[in-house]
């Protein structure tokens, strides 16, 4: 006898657990009032391999040679960043913003794909280098170091919970690169010299257009538009794959190339927005005069950064000193600051900054400072444009 009409279907177990926290994911740019974050973690981090798209990255042959010792880093030095990033956490949620941690996972395990091996991986103390936030959809991250490929695994738990709760949030992985010895250009100069130079300033870098790639830490948001951080870390097939993302959710994405920067390596220690029409540069490392042009004709202000308050970095940091730029927006008035950094307090106290200061350089060594350990879920507002000029010439059917 057949069942009446007038049953329902048995709900799933799996659609019961999904959640209508419509919104929890949601962040267009990089200062609109920070309402939910993920912080990473210095735990079971280790010294990354030697390997083709890092060996630029250490500039001290000296250092090469130590970082290619390998192994955990000490339990001295996790300790210490974690207890920064603890304190980090706590400010955080004394301003209200809710905080979110990845898993703990080893790092101290080889890699093997058909393509390529490596001894042991990286850390999980940088989540920006990985996970983009455009509006409601967190982009996983192609990353480029070999050492990086399983980067995403500490992350999926909290991942997967905000697409139980949001029914909104999209959540994509960008295409996985195979990394074959065909990425590295494996005759390009390593020294530093003329040769280095030239190629940087004619845009060749280290990786090449085998396949896509890109850091997430390479992206600036400005709303309705992004703006990429072309080097080392992002090839122009990695942008145009990003291009094509973005205008497949009605944004713009361009290019930006620092020519005197001879291993570009992530934008958040170059060129950072702080508040809508007001960005920061490093003073070392300027943009392509053309490139640079779209700001000035859009009415935004370019300050230079402060030097930084010390040349000397952790040994065994891999970052340059302009970590000091490296700061985190609760809002469009509020910026998290390394304490030393007097001379960068002091440039955002002139623009009517109020800086919230802590110390941080004990994780400096771990890949980063503020913006970098750190992933934006969810910021108030919306997408909004602040390019009148690129909205008239869209208007207009102009490029």
């Amino acid at each position: 006898m057949s069942e009446p009409a007038s049953k329902k279907p048995r709900v799933s177990d799996f659609k019961s657990s999904l959640g209508n926290e419509t919104g929890l994911v949601n962040s267009w740019n990089e200062w609109d009032r920070l309402e939910e974050i993920i912080v990473g973690t210095a735990s079971l981090a280790v010294i990354p391999p030697k390997e083709p798209a890092f060996e630029m990255k250490v500039k001290e042959s000296g250092k090469l040679g130590l970082l290619a010792s390998g192994g955990y880093r000490t339990k001295m030095s996790i300790d210490k960043a974690n207890k920064q990033l603890a304190h980090f956490v706590e400010l955080l949620e004394g301003e209200g913003v809710v905080v979110r941690r990845p898993d703990e996972m080893d790092f101290n395990v080889a890699v093997k794909t058909p393509d390529f091996e490596v001894p042991r991986m990286n850390t999980s103390a940088c989540p920006r280098d990985l996970l983009l936030t455009l509006g409601n959809e967190v982009i996983e991250a192609t990353m480029s170091w070999r050492s990086r490929f399983f980067e995403y695994r500490p992350y999926r738990t909290v991942l997967k919970d905000y697409m139980r709760r949001d029914p909104c949030m999209l959540w994509t992985c960008a295409p996985k690169p195979l990394m074959t010895d065909k990425l590295y250009r494996s005759t390009y100069p390593t020294d530093y010299g003329e040769d280095n130079a030239r190629l940087c300033r004619e845009h060749v870098y280290l990786t090449s257009e085998e396949e896509p790639i890109f850091d997430a830490a390479d992206i600036m948001r400005f709303g309705k538009d992004v703006f990429c951080h072309m080097g080392f870390t992002t090839n122009e097939f990695g942008f145009e794959w990003l291009k094509r993302k973005c205008e497949s959710k009605g944004m713009r994405a361009h290019q930006m190339h620092f020519p005197d920067d001879m291993c570009p390596f992530h934008c958040d220690a170059t060129f950072v927005p702080l508040r809508p029409y007001l960005c920061i540069e490093n003073p070392s490392r300027p943009m392509e005069p053309y490139e640079k042009a779209i700001f000035a004709d859009n009415d935004w202000k370019i300050i230079k950064a402060a030097q930084p308050n010390t040349m000397d970095m952790p040994a065994l940091s891999q970052c340059s000193p302009w970590l000091c730029m490296n700061v985190l927006s609760l809002d469009s008035k509020t910026i998290f600051v390394e304490e030393s950094e007097k001379g960068m307090i002091q440039v955002f106290e002139d623009q009517g900054f109020e800086c919230i200061t802590l110390p941080f350089r004990d994780v400096f060594e771990f890949g980063g400072s503020f913006h970098c350990v750190t992933t934006d879920i969810r910021r108030q507002g919306g997408m909004q444009s602040y390019f009148k000029q690129l909205d008239a010439n869209e208007a207009s059917g102009s490029k």
